[in-house]
């Protein structure tokens, strides 16, 4: 089996294809920190500025952990407005990015 941090990394660069960006450092940063958290069932608390890709920083590897695993993620935002994004342009790219890397859909 492939190591679910690096299927999140394959899959963050998909998605970040998929909507025509350019891989930033610091979100591969972000992706691997919170595969491996979730992989070792640690704490881990992050701070990005504005534009450095968050939301797909997050999402992916919170995909590949909840496919793997089998657990369920729950995600909470400030705003209507974070939720609309994520709800509507976010987690779309996401699930697909994710999907093509594993060969399934998230439930």
């Amino acid at each position: 089996m492939t190591d679910p941090a690096s299927q999140a990394a394959e899959a963050l660069n998909a998605a970040v294809a998929g909507i025509g960006g350019s891989p930033r450092h610091g979100q591969q940063v972000m992706c691997d920190r919170i595969s491996r958290s979730l992989a070792d069932g640690a704490h881990l608390l992050v701070q990005a500025g504005t534009g450095t890709g968050k939301s797909l920083g997050y999402l992916v590897p919170a995909l590949v952990w909840a496919m793997e695993s089998g657990q369920a993620v729950l995600v909470a935002t400030a705003t209507l407005a974070l939720q609309s994004q994520l709800t509507k342009k976010d987690i779309p790219v996401a699930v697909k990015a994710v999907a093509a890397v594993l060969g399934r859909e998230p439930r």
